[in-house]
């Protein structure tokens, strides 16, 4: 208990220290001021489906449309942030990776991925011919099924994302309990050199090429139960909700996402890195489910939760001793994949700027 409450403590310390030293040196702008994101009507919201609503055929779209952006000649990278990005996909990588010491356990984590994940999905339309939407993987079916993490459709070699790494030493500096992998994705869309994880690990922007990790943690995938999904949305403020939503970084208390992080990513993956993570494409649909998480808690009081934000603008600075809440007029920068936007404009997912739904 003491070596994990050490390590929270040095964890939150590295964040705020970086985060102090980003904003001192400023944030990369890069803003394209043609860049169109703004639909002019919200009529025919395009409607996200969970994977396993999806066909196969639908399935396989979605994944060769990940790995178009993936492939320079289809999708070259535009954000001009270091030399290590080499596509489209980098560029999402990158800005997650950049970004990352400021919009973690903030008040604004759940709305930065909201339109993240939202110009990732208009990205994989425009550039590679996407006709879907962003599909999400609601986990709470899979973990009540009865069936072994290994046999989730969402880690199908054939029609979904591949699964574990085998089994390799490595350091577990969080002591994540039973990790059961940690070597490369043998099979699937995204085994190597089908896919290259080009950034990372850590803060890295730099070109370093490597085959996508997995190191399944089976008690904490367990985490992602109907009840802990109740237990973060039966509150009434906004501030709650994200707090409930991330909780605190420590493996004796579950929370709905960390639990999809090192629940697949482990101690050795891409998706137990906290600045990486993307680097896994599991990522979108694992980000997805918490989006249409928080927009049922919208929904259950309209319009009201449209204008309720809250929690720090500092990580972990839940009493304001470093710095304010934030408020709708808060802005998030995506650099050149999309312009800066208010906190205001995307608190309503059919609300013209977005314009998508959720089955289910």
């Amino acid at each position: 208990m003491a070596q994990t409450a050490g390590i929270t403590q040095k964890l939150i310390l590295l964040f705020l220290t970086t985060f102090l030293i980003s904003q001192s040196s400023g944030a990369p702008q890069n803003i394209n001021p043609s860049y169109s994101y703004a639909f002019t009507s919200c009529a025919k919201p395009i409607v996200r489906k969970e994977w396993r609503r999806l066909s196969v055929d639908e399935r396989q779209s979605y994944t060769k449309a990940v790995l178009c952006l993936a492939n320079p000649k289809k999708a070259a990278s535009i954000s001009e942030i270091g030399p290590g990005l080499r596509n489209r996909y980098d560029d999402f990588h990158g800005v997650h990776t950049l970004q990352t010491p400021n919009i973690h356990w903030v008040g604004h984590f759940i709305l930065w991925h909201r339109y993240f994940i939202a110009t990732f999905e208009k990205t994989l339309r425009e550039v590679c011919n996407y006709r879907g939407a962003q599909p999400y993987w609601n986990w709470t079916i899979d973990v009540t099924s009865g069936r072994d993490m290994i046999e989730w459709p969402i880690f199908n070699n054939h029609s979904g994302f591949g699964g574990n790494g085998p089994y390799v030493d490595g350091d577990n500096p969080f002591d994540i309990p039973e990790r059961s992998g940690g070597g490369c994705v043998p099979r699937g869309p995204f085994n190597y050199p089908d896919w290259v994880v080009h950034l990372g690990p850590g803060p890295s922007i730099d070109y370093n090429p490597r085959c996508l990790k997995r190191d399944f943690s089976r008690p904490i995938m367990n985490w992602v139960t109907p009840g802990l999904v109740h237990w973060v949305t039966n509150v009434t403020r906004y501030e709650d909700f994200a707090f409930r939503l991330e909780n605190l970084p420590v493996f004796t208390s579950p929370n709905l996402h960390g639990a999809g992080h090192f629940g697949v990513g482990g101690a050795l993956g891409e998706f137990g890195d906290v600045y990486a993570s993307p680097g896994d494409p599991l990522f979108w649909v694992h980000h997805s489910t918490l989006d249409k998480i928080f927009w049922r808690w919208q929904q259950e009081d309209l319009p009201k939760r449209l204008f309720d934000v809250g929690g720090p603008v500092v990580p972990f600075d839940y009493s304001n001793q470093v710095g304010p809440n934030i408020t709708l007029e808060f802005v998030i920068k995506l650099g050149k994949l999309a312009p800066e936007i208010p906190l205001r404009d995307i608190m309503n997912i059919r609300g013209g700027i977005l314009c998508y739904d959720y089955e289910g």
